[in-house]
């Protein structure tokens, strides 16, 4: 069984991940053929990643519009609210222990602008 602070840093992982991959999706300027490439440059390796990897590249020989990152970023909002129910704790409350200088670097990676100084859509930092 996982301690709590394994908990968390996998909600933090995860919360991470779900991040990056919604700016990659929400950056207009990126093609989904362009998906594979960017998840390589990744820092948290989601191009090591074979679900991730296997789920993009799967979605892109099928055509799918948004190269399967839509069914992905859902599939990591639901951990990430598991991981808060077993945590009793919210996704803004771990969303806001991530440094910022690295939310910073991972929305850099797949150029996308933080709005703001803070840079976060939902915290209040």
């Amino acid at each position: 069984m996982l301690s709590p602070q394994e908990v968390r840093r996998q909600a933090e992982y995860c919360t991470c991940v779900l991040l990056q991959l919604g700016w990659m999706a929400g950056n207009p300027s990126i093609p989904p053929a362009r998906y594979p490439e960017l998840l390589k440059r990744s820092s948290l390796k989601l191009g090591d990643d074979p679900f991730i990897t296997m789920t993009v590249e799967e979605a892109l020989m099928m055509g799918q519009p948004d190269g399967g990152v839509t069914g992905l970023v859902h599939f990591y909002e639901g951990l990430v609210h598991a991981l808060c129910q077993v945590l009793e704790t919210d996704a803004e409350s771990i969303e806001q222990e991530i440094p910022l200088e690295f939310l910073k670097k991972l929305a850099e990676e797949v150029f996308f602008d933080l709005p703001g100084e803070l840079g976060i859509p939902s915290g209040d930092r």
